[in-house]
């Protein structure tokens, strides 16, 4: 197959129903934000007065959960924790440190609100009489119906098998929330997030000029909030497009996976804040080994917001990346291998 350049690798994405669903995700985000800005007192109560929140989900939707969790102890000093589904299912006893109380809200993502996981990690929370709160793109789903409240973003929701505006927006959704308890600084940053929309064309052309390079190998690094994103951009290349991929917390990327970087492959810094300057290096030293590399930083879209409040900016482009790799691969976004919208566990 003849290499394709970065100009018909985007034509070709722009096609696709994920990414089309993907552009709109400013507007899904303006809404969620508003979803969190008129969300119950009490909801924001139970968050203030909880000794532990445990905020949960399946793939994309846990990595959600590792973005909010570091977003809300970071900005609001809340102690929100974020754990798999299948941890909060399989080993209640050692989520919860014991049984459940009523001081440890559990937040439950899901974007269909059909998952069978999410299904049953609310039923037992009623069980055990805990608070929860369920956050979909559907309000209708059986999800919300189990929770205690639902907080839903409709407008995030997509017909597309992987989640982009969901993502985006179930994600901007619960960092807003959190903010309504931290510090007002970043509540101003996250309000202003779909005026800075725009601000991402630059970095979605540089994904299409590094997907046309395709990448035989893709690391992506991120610490604090941002590992949760890297977690994510490495689901989405490998969901579309089966590239080997990996997420690194920075400086640990030293410690034996550097041993992968050579020519061909590619190295993304998701950087910022007090530990921008030790972990750039790790990219610097990635360079020197062969890498390709890709800084996503104070320089790149949202420059004027703080570092966790720009990260769903930095996604759009990382959704970008992903596709056309997938393209220049001859693969098919709108159609991932192996897999359907919604994970459902039929009984044995």
């Amino acid at each position: 197959m003849e290499p394709m350049t970065a100009q018909h690798i985007r034509d070709a994405v722009e096609r696709t129903t994920p990414w089309r669903e993907a552009s709109t995700g400013g507007s899904a985000v303006a809404a969620a934000l508003e979803v969190a800005r008129t969300a119950p007192q009490d909801v924001v109560d139970r968050l203030d007065g909880a000794t532990r929140i445990v905020i949960t989900g399946a793939g994309s939707s846990l990595y959600i959960a590792q973005v909010v969790a570091f977003s809300m102890r970071e900005q609001a000093n809340l102690p929100a924790e974020a754990q798999p589904l299948s941890e909060v299912l399989l080993r209640p006893d050692a989520v919860f440190a014991g049984q459940a109380t009523a001081d440890q809200p559990l937040i439950v993502v899901s974007r269909s609100g059909t998952t069978t996981e999410a299904l049953e990690v609310l039923k037992a929370a009623r069980e055990r009489g805990q608070f929860s709160i369920a956050i979909t793109c559907r309000p209708a789903a059986r999800m919300a119906s189990l929770a205690d409240i639902a907080l839903a973003v409709p407008e995030g929701d997509e017909k597309a098998i992987v989640m982009t505006r969901s993502f985006l927006s179930q994600t901007s959704l619960l960092m807003r929330l959190g903010a309504r308890l931290g510090d007002p600084a970043f509540a101003r940053d996250l309000d202003s997030l779909p005026q800075h929309w725009t601000e991402t064309e630059p970095f979605v052309q540089r994904a299409f000029e590094l997907a046309a390079t395709n990448p035989s190998r893709v690391v992506v690094l991120g610490g604090g909030a941002a590992f949760g994103l890297a977690n994510e951009a490495v689901l989405k290349m490998t969901e579309t497009s089966q590239v080997p991929a990996s997420a690194f917390h920075p400086l640990e990327f030293r410690h034996g996976p550097m041993s992968v970087c050579e020519p061909g492959m590619l190295v993304i810094g998701l950087l910022g804040g007090q530990a921008e300057t030790a972990e750039r290096r790790v990219v610097e030293e990635s360079a020197a080994l062969g890498a390709t590399t890709w800084v996503l930083g104070p320089q790149g879209p949202g420059a004027g917001l703080g570092p966790i409040a720009r990260l769903p900016l930095a996604l759009y482009a990382l959704q970008a990346l992903a596709f056309g790799v997938a393209v220049a691969r001859g693969r098919d976004p709108e159609s991932p291998r192996h897999l359907e919208q919604v994970v459902v566990i039929e009984d044995e």
